[in-house]
């Protein structure tokens, strides 16, 4: 058993102290949502809208179809800091609000998130192939992400790690038979 040293651990911290909410497209139908409410933000709500609606209310994402134009929403934990949401429409824009429902018909929004799109769930029809010649990035001027490319097929380890030697490969690229 490995002892560990409480000295030598780091907690994460709950909040951040920044109010936003992030939406990713987990695939065609699965939306995931983070957020992160700050106290001070709950507690000028809740000065704002007094301490029996916000007791009496309970909260929810507003979940926005922007190419259908159409929105749900999504009761949600007073605990909660994430959510899964399951989406019918793939290929579409969607944005998310973290908020209140005071009633079935009232939503005060405390949070509205970034858009994600919601990748396609067909084949795509595009058969167009792109090849790139590492060996030629050499001659890319003031790029970066190229340079970077380019040193690590160039490293012998890189060509270790996978379990192959760069004296199999002919000096085309085609690997040796």
């Amino acid at each position: 058993m490995i002892d560990i040293d409480p000295q030598n651990t780091y907690n994460l911290k709950d909040s951040y102290g920044q109010k936003r909410i992030i939406l990713v497209a987990r695939d065609p139908n699965c939306l995931f949502a983070y957020w992160d409410i700050p106290s001070e933000v709950i507690n000028r709500f809740i000065k704002d809208i007094g301490e029996e609606i916000w007791k009496k209310s309970y909260p929810a994402l507003k979940v926005k179809d922007i190419y259908k134009n159409y929105s749900y929403y999504i009761n949600i934990d007073d605990n909660a800091n994430n959510w899964y949401i399951t989406v019918e429409n793939a290929n579409s824009l969607y944005e998310v609000e973290y908020g209140r429902r005071i009633s079935p018909e009232f939503f005060v929004t405390i949070a509205l998130s970034n858009f994600a799109i919601t990748p396609s769930n067909t084949i795509s029809t595009n058969t167009q192939n792109y090849f790139v010649d590492y060996r030629t990035m050499e001659n890319c001027e003031n790029n970066y992400a190229s340079d970077k490319i380019y040193d690590m097929f160039n490293n012998d380890s890189y060509y270790r790690n996978m379990g192959v030697s760069s004296m199999d490969f002919m000096p085309s690229g085609i690997p040796k038979k």
